[in-house]
């Protein structure tokens, strides 16, 4: 669903392999250990996590070892959206784990929380990233799904490739 002409916009795709997961990838114009920290290191989430056009931008905290937090809000013109979590598994620059919480609706149980899995891999000089985040039921999926996430999700993704492009110069 390319929704920009940012390069490799196109490469994004969305998928559901299963009743509780959603899968996204993108092929990014950048060697992984870029990716990795533009995806990880609160500096540079700040600048394209949430970043929808004028009018949005990103508070992003965030300690990168197994065990940290992490704490988004993205503040848009109709309010904001917070987002927070703890990473599992750190494996730089190819593979991290982390819990995935919207703050308005917290799951019941904490080993409800959705779980992200990002795995980088190399493709001739690129990054194809493949993120898959696993829910609770197929009613929380179907919820994420319907909730704007992929237009959104792509969009951030177009200004990633931007960050990580600027940081390779």
């Amino acid at each position: 669903m390319p929704v920009s002409h940012a390069v490799n916009s196109e490469t994004f795709k969305v998928s559901t392999p299963s009743d509780t997961e959603i899968r996204l990838t993108r092929l990014f114009d950048a060697p992984r250990e870029v990716i990795f920290d533009v995806m990880t290191k609160p500096e540079h989430v700040q600048r394209w996590w949430g970043q929808m056009g004028e009018g949005y931008s990103t508070v992003a905290e965030g300690d990168v070892r197994v065990g940290g937090k992490w704490h988004y809000i993205a503040r848009h013109p109709k309010g904001e959206a917070e987002f927070y979590g703890e990473y599992r598994e750190i494996k730089p620059p190819e593979r991290f784990v982390f819990t995935e919480i919207y703050a308005p609706f917290p799951p019941a149980k904490p080993e409800d929380a959705s779980v992200c899995t990002v795995v980088l891999t190399e493709e001739k000089g690129k990054t194809r990233m493949t993120l898959t985040a696993k829910y609770d039921s197929l009613a929380t999926r179907d919820m994420v799904l319907q909730s704007g996430m992929e237009k959104g999700a792509a969009l951030s993704y177009d200004r990633l490739e931007e960050v990580a492009r600027e940081l390779q110069r």
